[in-house]
């Protein structure tokens, strides 16, 4: 009886000392039911949690740079890739960024050519990365010394970004754009009155949201350029109650507050 109380205890020691937590996470809005788009990394394994199972299933660690038997990882991060292969997961391991293939089971390197290097070793963190819808292309940054990197694919190479501006005392003041609502209290119809700045070129949108900030519907979404406009507006179909008018561009965001009787 003591033998085998014993031996439970002496499980249970083993059971806690291989247990592991998770110290980095990285999460996108997943397409598929069966996977929680959720992935995370202990000090020697990559996890993705399982909404089916309600647990963390480990990735095969294949292909990652190891060290005393056990794989090494630094950074995680992952966007939805719209497919299964490849997976849209990549870790820091080591010195060098990976990516995961599903298919494959199986961990693949990207080169490491234009990184920082101190003492001939690569230097590695802040692994950052993201799909662009638009452009059809995955784009990934890393730290590397104090410069911030960005893979060409094309290449197979890591092209620096600049730190201009990093070292300069200037501080970003957003443009107060000129931004009114008339009548305010309004009844049915109201005018949106707006002047940008006559160096403005680029993108506008103008959406209504209610008091509780739930978007109720977009007015504007189009490119302008400097200068006066005012726009007429139909809101018959608003209920009474408080309502805010947004106003986002170029590195502003405003909102004015109206009334609707």
């Amino acid at each position: 009886m003591q033998k085998a109380i014993l031996l439970i205890c002496l499980q249970l020691i083993v059971i806690v000392s291989i247990s592991q937590t998770i110290k980095r996470i990285s999460s996108y809005d997943n397409n598929y039911n069966n996977n929680s788009g959720i992935f995370g990394i202990t000090d020697h394994g990559v996890y993705e949690y399982s909404w089916y199972y309600q647990q963390w299933l480990q990735l095969p660690d294949n292909g990652l740079t190891f060290h005393d038997e056990q794989a090494q990882l630094d950074e995680i991060s992952a966007f939805d890739a719209n497919s299964l292969n490849p997976s849209g997961v990549y870790v820091i391991s080591d010195t060098a960024v990976f990516v995961y293939n599903y298919y494959a089971e199986l961990w693949y390197p990207l080169y490491n050519t234009g990184l920082c290097r101190i003492d001939g070793k690569v230097q590695l963190s802040d692994l950052s990365a993201h799909f662009d819808i638009d452009d059809d292309y995955k784009r990934i940054y890393v730290k590397s010394c104090d410069h911030i990197y960005y893979y060409n694919w094309y290449l197979q190479n890591w092209s620096q970004l600049p730190n201009t501006g990093l070292n300069e005392k200037q501080i970003f003041n957003s443009p107060e754009i000129d931004f009114s609502v008339f009548p305010n209290p309004i009844i049915s119809n109201s005018s949106l009155n707006f002047t940008l700045p006559d160096n403005y070129c680029g993108e506008l949108r103008i959406a209504i949201f209610n008091d509780k900030g739930v978007f109720i519907k977009e007015i504007i979404n189009n490119y302008y350029g400097g200068g006066f406009y005012q726009i007429d507006i139909c809101e018959h179909n608003l209920t009474s109650g408080i309502y805010f008018y947004q106003i986002s561009g170029l590195g502003f965001t405003q909102a004015k507050k109206i009334i609707k009787l």
